[in-house]
């Protein structure tokens, strides 16, 4: 179709494909602040030995210590050993300095990825209420990017931190070779770029590969609506990056299986004055099937535009980031239009049933009450979960000194993470992509479960529906991933 804007500036273009990008990157998680949801009371706390390989007890006897969730907390006083020490030439000192990648300080959108921080901040605080990792407080440090400074924040985490822990940055591939370079190791809340994803020396709670993608939510689709997606439409900022994930989901579309040759249609990443002509292309199409690349405020103006035209594709099914408080806000309600989306985190809305979320709420609330609470918060705090779960073990084995590599290789045996129940379960180790997840819609002006119903035959993940199909190899050029790529190191 014919485009109505063209780029402002390159700058511009880049930025709201970064915002784009951010977004998707989630994986699976909504976006919320503090305003939007109720604090609710975390369950009584316990505490056993928690397992390398396994974020819940592995006891059936009732723990008696301080609870992340459904995981007994991994955060505790000095043992018999006494308060660990941190390796020469790796940052130690009276705190672990662990470093949050995130991109607030850009002038363009300020508080891009905000609420890692704030929930890194929260997280320290509840973990140092308990005596920190044995005894050795964690001090959260800054590694502000501001989008298009991540080279000197890359310098700034490897002469100040002992690791980077639940952030992520935009523009992620720009921290190599720099990170290789100063030995440093991270434990992404998420990754955007395939030299991230790919990347060694790091460790995701939900992988993100390139070459293989989460398709449970595709599966339901194809089950549900086998003669809507024979008429797809993908909608994506024309741009590199977000032409990457839009061809993803295409070649996801594809392995799945049951869906029509998508219609690719490109959209200026700034924005659309007008987005009726991309309303009416989707009505003399017929386009019934729809998935949406991009941001939720660019999506409510394109969903005014369809309902001023008078149509709307049967099925609208997004990525997770457009489970968001801005679809559900007043004036932009989508109810009863068929607006679904996908995540594989406890919904918000269901916290009472999800002790992982009652967990993080109640965090939120009392170590960080102004802080954002969002769903790039949630993968913050499984991140740092992971990283106080890998860093006992490798006290355990390496004589109570913390060294960076011995703490990545602890991570790297850990093949089953759920969070303590944040998110449906994950195999870090293997990198491979999720094959579990649930779907959400909206209905009434508000978000709620649609598939699986709680407690019914497909609710076989403890709220998520898992698929042996769930995550399926994608083949394409989705970006270079060399540069993340180290060989010379050991994790």
């Amino acid at each position: 179709m014919s485009r109505s804007l063209k780029f402002g500036s390159l700058k511009f273009g880049r930025t709201f494909a970064a915002l784009s990008l951010v977004a998707l990157a989630t994986v699976g998680c909504s976006n919320r602040n503090s305003d939007d949801t109720a604090t609710t009371q975390a369950p009584a706390p316990v505490e056993t030995d928690a397992p390398v390989t396994s974020d819940g007890p592995d006891t059936t006897d009732a723990p008696s210590g301080p609870m992340f969730g459904t995981m007994a907390s991994p955060c505790g006083p000095a043992t018999d050993a006494g308060v660990p020490t941190i390796a020469d030439g790796q940052n130690g000192g009276d705190t672990i300095k662990l470093g949050t990648a995130n991109d607030h300080g850009y002038e363009g959108a300020p508080g891009t990825t905000l609420e890692m921080l704030d929930a890194a901040k929260a997280f320290a605080g509840w973990c140092n209420a308990q005596g920190g990792v044995r005894g050795l407080p964690i001090e959260i440090v800054d590694l502000d990017g501001k989008l298009f400074s991540v080279p000197p924040s890359m310098e700034q985490a490897c002469s100040e931190v002992f690791a980077m822990a639940g952030g992520g940055w935009v523009f992620d591939d720009q921290m190599y070779p720099r990170f290789h370079e100063c030995g440093m190791i991270s434990f992404s809340g998420y990754a955007v770029s395939a030299a991230a994803s790919m990347a060694n020396g790091k460790i995701q709670p939900i992988p993100n590969p390139a070459n293989e993608k989460p398709a449970q939510w595709l599966n339901w689709a194809r089950d549900t609506y086998p003669e809507a997606i024979k008429k797809p439409a993908l909608i994506y900022g024309d741009f590199l990056t977000t032409k990457s994930v839009a061809d993803q989901l295409a070649a996801t579309m594809k392995v799945v299986g049951g869906y029509g040759e998508p219609s690719m249609i490109t959209y200026n990443p700034a924005g659309e004055a007008n987005w009726t002509p991309f309303a009416q292309k989707l009505k003399s199409d017929g386009i019934t099937f729809m998935s949406f690349v991009g941001t939720d405020s660019n999506l409510v103006l394109l969903y005014k535009a369809m309902r001023e035209v008078g149509y709307v594709p049967e099925v609208v099914l997004n990525d997770a980031n457009f489970y968001s408080s801005i679809m559900v806000a007043e004036g932009n309600a989508v109810a009863n239009e068929g607006f679904l989306a996908r995540t594989m985190y406890a919904p918000f809305e269901e916290a009472d049933q999800f002790p992982g979320m009652a967990s993080y709420l109640d965090m939120m609330a009392t170590y960080n009450p102004e802080g954002r609470v969002a769903g790039l918060g949630l993968q913050a705090t499984s991140a740092l979960l992971m990283f106080v779960t890998s860093a006992n073990a490798c006290l355990d084995s390496n004589n109570n000194v913390l060294e960076r590599e011995c703490v990545l290789a602890q991570a790297m045996k850990i093949d089953s993470w759920t969070g303590g129940g944040l998110h449906s379960e994950t195999n870090p180790a293997a990198k491979t992509a999720p094959k579990c997840g649930l779907i959400m819609g909206v209905k009434d002006g508000k978000w709620a479960r649609v598939y699986p119903e709680l407690g019914s035959a497909d609710d076989n993940g403890g709220g998520w529906h898992c698929d042996e199909n769930g995550a399926v190899d994608i083949e394409g050029d989705f970006g270079d991933v060399t540069a993340g790529v180290d060989p010379t190191r050991p994790n």
